[in-house]
């Protein structure tokens, strides 16, 4: 198989910091998909950083070892012929984007790749009808969900047709349907042979399609063999109901009505007893993030009533839009939590005096989680809370927020994430209208 990607001995480091990478050794195919998991912070991103030559050239870090790129070295290519011959799609997807509407992003993106009004409109067509998203192209970003960002930046990428294209964590915020698109979207690259690398977290779905399955770890690449399998179910909602009952509510939204644009919420009734833990379901738009903001008074309904009876933290699906201050120790004073760090919780493994921009997605957001139990607030709302977490992790948080004694209100927008809430109470936004359906139980 021809080769159009190898990789000999890397290692990476930061100004600063410890190898991230420590000889790693990697081989793409032409028209390969290779898959490669890994812990946050494991060095996934960094990896990308240095097949792109971002790394040094941006990053500033200390980069060894041999890169090669269709048979040619690395440091031979120009910075814009590297960024022909591998599409990368970031993390987060509003990175990408540069202009307002989507459309006019787009087309400016495939017109500076084809130079041509006629060639850019049909690429752009092309690309837009395979990923389904023809009806966002006249949406303002700030309309879209996090699904509809995600797939936007993948035809973006997509548009300068890449030797290699790198999708880093591509499954993030999307929800069952988008997924599944997302998949299709991969089979269709493998078909018509372009080479294919995901980091990916949330990888069950996406092994079938993959021809290797490799796993980050100790700054070196290595396979694995299967996914982590985890298993749910539901009970039934009657279980909870009576110890739910004799709780203090800390919220309640009485026959809330809200319209934006497209998208309406209708009738919603909602309460929230002290200690009680909720996952609102729905796909991407159905409006579980704006639900979230009429609950915090960011929005106010056209109708209805909605009434606080504590503290309410919010942690938004980006997790950096939440930090304001230099330091982690800075954050954890200003959130009156000055001794947190001495505690025994996740954020021991950080260094307190670092930068929380510095961290990688799921590292920005344990540590935020942990913040947000620990902290006064009765009530914490968390969006999608499992984004950039492994399948690890993912169980590991799940058990942290049904032992906290906090009011908790999860979204989710998708069945997987699912399987880690065991013990919430499951209630599905669909329509504009919220329906109860059951408190999610743990059948293995």
């Amino acid at each position: 198989m021809q080769k159009v990607l190898r990789v000999r001995g890397l290692r990476v480091r930061y100004a600063g910091g410890d190898w991230v990478l420590k000889g790693l050794d990697f081989e793409l195919g032409k028209g390969e998909v290779v898959l490669i998991v890994g812990e946050s912070g494991s060095g996934k991103t960094t990896f990308v950083r240095a097949i792109t030559g971002l790394a040094g050239r941006v990053y500033n870090a200390v980069v060894e070892g041999y890169i090669e790129i269709s048979g040619k070295p690395l440091a031979e290519w120009g910075w814009e012929e590297v960024r022909d011959k591998i599409g990368v799609v970031l993390q987060n997807p509003r990175a990408t984007l540069v202009y307002p509407i989507v459309y006019d992003d787009l087309i400016s993106h495939a017109y500076s790749i084809y130079g041509s009004a006629d060639s850019a409109e049909r690429a752009l067509s092309n690309i837009t009808k395979l990923l389904r998203i023809s009806h966002l192209l006249n949406k303002h970003v700030d309309q879209l969900s996090g699904g509809e960002l995600r797939r936007v930046s993948i035809a973006k990428a997509l548009l300068s047709n890449p030797e290699v294209i790198v999708l880093d964590e591509p499954l993030m915020w999307l929800d069952d349907k988008g997924m599944e698109e997302v998949r299709k979207t991969i089979e269709i690259l493998k078909l018509h042979e372009i080479s294919v690398v995901v980091l990916e977290h949330r990888y069950r779905s996406l092994v079938e399609v993959a021809d290797r399955v490799l796993r980050l770890e100790g700054g070196v690449l290595a396979p694995i063999e299967s996914p982590l399998e985890v298993g749910g179910g539901f009970t039934t909602l009657k279980q909870a109901a009576t110890a739910q009952e004799e709780r203090d509510p800390v919220l309640e939204v009485r026959n809330v009505e809200v319209k934006l644009g497209e998208l309406v919420l209708k009738d919603i009734s909602l309460r929230i007893s002290r200690g009680e833990k909720v996952v609102i379901y729905g796909g991407n738009g159905s409006g579980k993030t704006t639900l979230l903001r009429v609950i915090t008074g960011v929005i106010k309904p056209a109708k209805g009533v909605v009434k606080r009876r504590g503290g309410i933290l919010y942690i938004p699906q980006i997790p950096y839009l939440y930090f304001t201050e230099t330091s982690l120790v800075d954050e954890l004073k200003l959130a009156g939590l000055p001794d947190a760090g001495k505690a025994s919780t996740g954020k021991t493994r950080f260094d307190l005096d670092r930068s929380p921009f510095s961290l990688s997605w799921g590292e920005a957001l344990e540590f935020i989680v942990e913040m947000a139990l620990e902290s006064r607030s009765e009530l914490v709302l968390m969006d999608e809370p499992f984004s950039g977490l492994s399948y690890t992790s993912r169980k590991t948080l799940g058990g942290r927020l049904l032992a906290s004694p906090k009011a908790v209100v999860v979204t989710a927008s998708n069945r997987e994430n699912l399987e880690f809430l065991a013990g919430f109470k499951l209630l599905e936004l669909k329509e504009g209208r919220l329906v109860e359906k059951g408190l999610l139980g743990d059948l293995r």
